[in-house]
């Protein structure tokens, strides 16, 4: 109760702390110019040396236990009991709370299973008549290379909590945080007691303050008890994690990693995505939106040219690899045989504006906050705005093919251009 009290009393902090930051960014300064640099942080090498000693205590651990409590300024809190153990073994059980509901997801040496004891919660994949017919007696199970899949993915993605952790707990095993690539700077905030123990605060900002995130560091064993991350969109959006009862190099018995199917249950294989989208065929909904640059895009204008539209987040590191590669080719383009269409969707103008520049892109890009790109998201199957987002339509304005991701040199892109009548060769 200690704790749940405690985590509820912090979300009203951050609410308060965003509120003030929300009146900084929004009402007294104009430009990324004049806020940005006081957001970024810059290295200090005190605090970059706090951050690695906790990598490299999680890195040299044989094994790891501990109780995490995440939770946000709605109130609403997940209860996370967590085992890990090297090479690859672990065990998560969320519980959203108020529920007793518990959520189990197991990684052995090969497989993520994910199950639940009883009936399962209704999830962010579900609709009514798929609850119905999987709500008892089923389980996931998914392939689970070690150091490439992702517990806090796997979480996001079937909607198992109301918050994912802010730390994967797969990191552990070696999987390298996708962040840490994009990481502008580590600096001190000071110290502060927690309970009975002594935090080191750092901060650490990732793409230039789009995300942010502060780390109280137990100066006894150097791993966090609070992380705090905050991520700039068209909306500020803030999550904590308070870390308990943990211990590094438990005793953790070979039982409690393993799992079979009970006698009598189901492997259930949920929908994905992008059954959503549209399917080839199908027109595509005409827009009229406001681009980057503060004119109309209209789809309707390209008839009769092979359209790529490009659904993007600058907080989406896919997305961020594919937009240069996307410019690129936007500049070798000779004629319209290929337009290709950027809509951003969900960040703060400011911040896409500043990314485009930086990034030096120019193709025609969708950045309009007003409901009515809502609806047109919605018209594309992507009511969550999950990105990146790929469409091919083609002359006609009929979708050729939709996918969510980005690799370069995709077989299925070179097939969909095919289809749409380009030569591949390039793409």
């Amino acid at each position: 109760m200690q704790m749940k009290n405690g985590t509820k009393t912090w979300a009203m902090v951050v609410a308060a702390a965003l509120a003030l930051e929300a009146w900084a960014l929004y009402v007294v300064s104009a430009s990324p110019a004049r806020w940005r640099p006081e957001l970024i942080a810059k290295d200090e090498p005190a605090a970059r040396a706090l951050y690695n000693k906790m990598t490299e205590v999680l890195g040299e651990s044989r094994s790891l236990s501990y109780t995490s409590m995440c939770s946000g300024p709605d109130g609403r809190v997940c209860k996370y009991q967590v085992v890990l153990k090297k090479p690859h073994g672990c065990r998560v059980q969320v519980v959203n709370e108020p529920s007793a509901k518990t959520t189990t997801l197991l990684a052995d040496a090969e497989h993520l299973w994910i199950y639940w004891s009883g009936t399962r919660p209704y999830l962010a994949v579900d609709d009514y008549e798929e609850y119905e017919r999987t709500r008892s007696n089923v389980y996931i199970r998914r392939a689970a290379p070690a150091g490439q899949h992702s517990v806090r993915d796997e979480i996001a993605s079937l909607g198992l909590a109301w918050y994912e952790p802010i730390l994967d707990p797969t990191t552990f095993h070696g999987r390298a945080d996708p962040f840490e690539a994009h990481i502008d700077g580590v600096r001190g905030q000071g110290t502060h007691l927690l309970g009975d123990e002594l935090c080191d605060i750092i901060e650490i900002t990732c793409m230039n303050a789009q995300r942010t995130r502060h780390f109280w560091l137990s100066r006894e064993d150097h791993l966090p008890r609070r992380v705090k991350e905050i991520v700039r969109h068209r909306e500020i959006h803030v999550r904590v994690e308070e870390w308990s009862d943990l211990v590094i190099n438990p005793d953790v018995r070979p039982e409690e990693l393993t799992w079979s199917p009970p006698e009598g249950s189901r492997q259930w294989r949920p929908s994905g995505p992008e059954e959503d989208l549209l399917q080839a065929g199908q027109e595509a909904p005409d827009f009229e939106l406001r681009s980057a640059r503060n004119r109309p895009v209209r789809l309707s204008d390209y008839r009769g040219s092979v359209v790529w539209l490009f659904f993007w987040q600058t907080g989406s590191l896919p997305c961020r690899r594919a937009l240069p590669w996307l410019q690129a080719l936007h500049e070798k383009q000779s004629n319209d045989d290929l337009v290709l269409i950027g809509f951003n969707h969900g960040d703060d103008e400011r911040i896409a504006r500043a990314f485009l520049r930086e990034s030096a892109i120019t193709f025609p890009t969708v950045l309009d906050p007003s409901p009515v790109a809502d609806q047109v998201m919605a018209s594309y199957g992507n009511e969550t705005g999950r990105v990146p987002l790929t469409y091919i339509i083609d002359r006609q304005r009929l979708v050729v093919d939709a996918w969510f991701g980005h690799e370069q040199g995709d077989s299925r892109l070179a097939a969909a251009l095919e289809r749409a009548g380009l030569e591949p060769e390039g793409f």
